[in-house]
């Protein structure tokens, strides 16, 4: 068929070839004098067929990129977050990451959403994907500014207060006043010890840190022996979950860390994702899985001079809607009745395809859904207008899912892959009878019937893998 203008399109051509099996009933062009009769429809309607109209044409939105939505939140934050990826030239979604995990560490333990039959708080641990080029490390820094800010205020307070402390010790041994405590929002490169001290504490914490890598390659650093590397996991599971955990030392008194809240939010490249992310003790243990990947696979190129200028004012705007959090009242969240069924039907059908899922990873990532999407609405409510009111809506849950369909997206087709590289996948494929294959080819086997006996093989099965003749 023809097409105006030139050469049709892409879609424009599966749409028209669709329209020649299906053909759309289309109204001829007639003067007014021979307009067609009124026809009047039956008091009867019949029923619909329940196929849907229409459907079987493409839509360009089919195709497009898969993204973090900012419509939800309030028109300043959009304002912020679209001039920070504009003026550091890095993908928007990092930022909206970003973003969401430094208004839920500003309020803090001060806010949870309460549902049936858990309580969350609005933490949760958040990998950013990309090259160098991405540039990942300059909005991070930008983004969580104001709870570096809310430290250095806070470090001030407490050394004066300390400086008082101390002071009233030395003049009064006597003195029993309790010591003051510095209360932080921010931990770098810090051990186990001093994270957990700090949540011991009640704090929320965040760790930020530039590379995840270093950060997860450093497990175990600090152990003087032992299993220090699955301890330290084992404490971030359980922190995640907002578990409770002991700490025992013998050096030390025994530390009750009740009802743990932390954020982990930093960057990696694609390339050592898998090496890093794809062990077989952070996968099985569902590390992994408790991670949010933000990992835009394109991204604008924006010279540097058409960049937009990071003003005082914005940087300002920003930190008073931070500020804003970090002075709120306690506040105790529940779902409106809409925004409890759309997280149900949403959970439940987690659950459905979590359990038809063949592969053990992926069913654990779907179901670990079920709470991202409750801790991403809680961060997404703090960034909306409605922020401070104590119900979270139908709107606010139908935008935490959105963000959540994005994470689960993102995982299932990007990072996993990258999880399951050729290192893994050989590794897994090393079968016993690959191993006994290579033993012979290496090495002249004297005594088949104790190699036999070793390995629990019979003799006859090991003396043709060891031919050759063993069927595939």
């Amino acid at each position: 068929m023809p097409f105006v203008g030139g050469q049709p399109d892409f879609l424009s051509m599966v749409n028209a070839e669709v329209e020649k099996v299906e053909p759309v009933i289309k109204a001829s062009l007639t003067s007014p004098e021979e307009q067609l009769p009124f026809l009047v429809p039956p008091e009867t309607l019949p029923t619909p067929s329940g196929k849907p109209k229409g459907g079987q044409h493409l839509k360009a939105s089919d195709f497009t990129e898969p993204t973090l939505p900012v419509d939800w939140l309030s028109q300043s934050v959009q304002d912020y977050i679209r001039t920070v990826a504009e003026s550091y030239g890095c993908p928007q979604d990092f930022v909206v990451a970003i973003c969401l995990t430094t208004a839920g560490i500003a309020a803090g333990k001060k806010v949870q959403l309460v549902t049936n039959p858990y309580a969350n708080y609005p933490c949760d641990f958040i990998c950013m994907v990309g090259k160098p080029s991405r540039n990942k490390t300059g909005p991070l820094k930008e983004v969580t500014n104001p709870l570096r800010e809310h430290d250095k205020a806070n470090f001030a307070k407490y050394s004066k207060a300390k400086a008082v402390y101390d002071q009233s010790k030395r003049e009064d041994r006597n003195y029993s006043s309790e010591q003051p405590v510095f209360h932080q929002r921010v931990a770098g490169d810090s051990s186990p010890e001093s994270r957990n001290a700090l949540l011991a504490q009640g704090d929320m914490l965040i760790i930020v840190a530039d590379e995840l890598k270093s950060f997860i390659d450093s497990f175990g650093r600090y152990s003087k022996g032992g299993n220090g590397s699955g301890a330290e996991v084992s404490q971030l599971l359980s922190t995640w979950s907002n578990v409770s955990f002991t700490i025992n030392r013998k050096s030390e008194d025994t530390k009750l860390v009740d009802d743990p809240a932390m954020s982990i939010i930093g960057g990696i490249q694609p390339g050592p994702l898998g090496k890093t992310f794809g062990t077989d003790a952070l996968m099985d243990s569902g590390f992994t899985q408790r991670f949010l990947f933000v990992y835009p696979d394109k991204a604008e190129f924006v010279k540097r001079q058409d960049r937009r200028r990071m003003t005082q004012e914005m940087r300002d705007s920003w930190g008073d809607i931070i500020g804003k959090l970090f002075g709120m009242e306690t506040l105790v969240l529940q779902l409106s009745h809409e925004a409890e069924r759309l997280y149900a039907d949403y959970a439940d059908a987690n659950d459905m395809k979590a359990d038809a899922e063949e592969d053990d990873y992926i069913g654990g990532m779907r179901q670990k859904m079920n709470i991202h999407v409750l801790r991403l609405a809680i961060m997404a409510h703090l960034l909306s207008d409605h922020w401070n009111e104590p119900v979270i809506t139908g709107e606010g849950m139908e935008y935490a899912i959105r963000i959540a369909d994005y994470f689960t997206q993102i995982h299932v087709e990007r990072i996993y892959p990258l999880l399951m590289g050729s290192d893994r996948q050989v590794r897994k494929s090393l079968t016993k009878e690959l191993v006994i294959t290579e033993i012979g080819q290496t090495f002249d086997i004297q005594n088949k019937s104790a190699l036999a006996e070793a390995l629990g093989y019979d003799r006859a099965k090991l003396t043709n893998i060891l031919n050759g003749k063993l069927k595939k």
